[in-house]
């Protein structure tokens, strides 16, 4: 299981991939935000509690990736893929928040 964690981390097509899923959960968060309903009152109300409950995963997630920064130090594309990983974790955190708040309210 180290193995395939390890040669999917070295690989730079798994870094490509993740940056463009990266750029996709950060467009739909910014086209809700945009969109006709983030600019009303309780659009603007689920940005900010979508907002916090990924700002909420992204300390519990960067203090994860804490114990795995040794492990990524010994290759720089293992360590950009999981600075990466945190970056696109976060954002689909972010969106699916935001997408059960949607569904909630």
């Amino acid at each position: 299981m180290m193995e395939w964690v390890t040669t999917l981390f070295d690989s730079r097509l798994f870094m490509r991939i993740n940056a463009i899923l990266g750029f996709v959960f950060l467009g739909l968060f910014v086209y809700y935000y945009f969109s006709k309903e983030g600019q009303d009152e309780r659009g603007r109300r689920l940005i900010a509690e979508a907002s916090l409950i990924a700002y909420a995963a992204l300390f519990i997630i960067l203090n994860l990736f804490a114990y795995a920064v040794p492990w990524c130090m010994d290759n720089t594309v293992r360590m950009a893929n999981g600075l990466q990983l945190c970056y696109t974790l976060f954002l689909f955190i972010a969106d699916v928040a935001l997408w059960i708040l949607r569904k909630i309210r």
